[in-house]
Formats: C-alpha cells, structure tokens, sequence
C-alpha cells in the first residue's frame, strides 16, 4: 500500500500511530475510542479502519513500532573504557535517551500493566539488555581489581532503580519533584555511586 504523506512527511500509518499512542497514555486505552483518534489524526474512522482494522491492532502496531532496541554493541561495548565513572555515565545517558525518545510508550505500560501486559514485556527488554551488561561489567571490573566485591546483579539493578526513579519522578511530578536537570543528576548520581564501588586505596 502506497503510504500519503502530509507536509511533515509523515504517513497516514504514522500519524495515526502517533495520535493513539498520545491518547491512550493521557486517558487510558480503554477510554479511547477510534473514532476519537481518527478524528485526532485528521482522517476519518474509514481510513483508520482500512490501514489497522481495530483499535487493538494499533496498539500492537504502535507498541512495534516505538519500542526500538538499544544497540548495546555500538553504544556500550565498543566504548567501554573499565573506568567506573566514565562507563556509568554513558550507561546512564542511554538509560535517559531511550526513555526520553520513547517517554509515552514507557508511562502506558506501567498504566496498562494488567489489561495489556504485552506492552511492558516489549519495553523492558531494553532495560533488560542494561541490566545484563551492567552485570558482566560489574563482575569484570571486579576481576581486574577496580571495584569491591559486591553482588553484580544488586548493584546492577540499583543502579537501574536510581535512574527509573528520576524519570517517573520527572514524568509523573514534572519540574515540582525533579527540580536537578537531567545531566546534574546523571553526574552527581554516577560520582556517588562510583564512591561506593571504588576500593579504598
């Protein structure tokens, strides 16, 4: 099917994509209805119905589409320098981007957690990519002497808690709760904890 796009460039799929996925992290999944987004969009429910069929199937599709993966390799891999502060920074900083880029996606799982649980397990395979490279690296920073002996998947997953914990409060609070921009609490967070991992010498 040959994709119309508007003045911005987007595809019809794509701006009706967007609409629902905008409504349905604002009032719920449920209470919105098909003709609300195609309405939303621009459209009418016919041209919705003829590119989806339900206001399932486009949550599927919207679920798809905005869940990209983290490269782990080209971010964190080939980067990864064994220096605590420098290596939980970039950690860190991918943490935020992937939840900056994909924000409304992250706050629907959490509220569709029961009725549509699918949506969460797609958003946490990033996180848990995160949690399983901050595991080996944490095991391997012990190794080379650069970190004490501690409990790798414990350490992994707090790290991950702090760093969901600015986010949530930042989306659910706003500016009220998260007054620290974003890159003061990666620096200020990251040297902490890097104080409480770094042998004394």
């Amino acid at each position: 099917m040959i994709e119309i796009k508007d003045k911005q460039g987007m595809s019809t799929e794509e701006i009706i994509l967007e609409t629902a996925i905008d409504l349905m992290e604002k009032k719920g999944f449920k209470a919105v209805t098909t003709k609300e987004i195609a309405a939303q969009s621009g459209f009418s429910e016919m041209t919705l119905f003829r590119h989806f069929g339900t206001k399932q199937n486009i949550l599927e599709k919207a679920v798809e589409v905005y869940s990209y993966l983290i490269d782990m390799k080209t971010i964190l891999y080939d980067h990864v320098e064994y220096d605590l502060k420098k290596d939980l920074k970039r950690v860190s900083e991918t943490y935020h981007k992937y939840n900056q880029h994909n924000y409304k996606m992250v706050l629907l799982s959490f509220q569709e957690r029961h009725t549509h649980p699918f949506i969460g397990e797609k958003i946490s395979e990033n996180p848990k990519r995160l949690k399983n490279y901050l595991v080996d690296y944490f095991e391997e920073m012990q190794k080379r002497g650069k970190m004490i002996e501690t409990d790798a998947e414990v350490q992994a997953m707090n790290f991950l808690w702090m760093n969901l914990g600015y986010f949530m409060s930042f989306q659910l609070g706003g500016r009220k709760v998260a007054q620290i921009p974003l890159q003061t609490f990666i620096e200020d967070s990251v040297d902490l904890f890097v104080r409480g991992l770094t042998p004394c010498k």
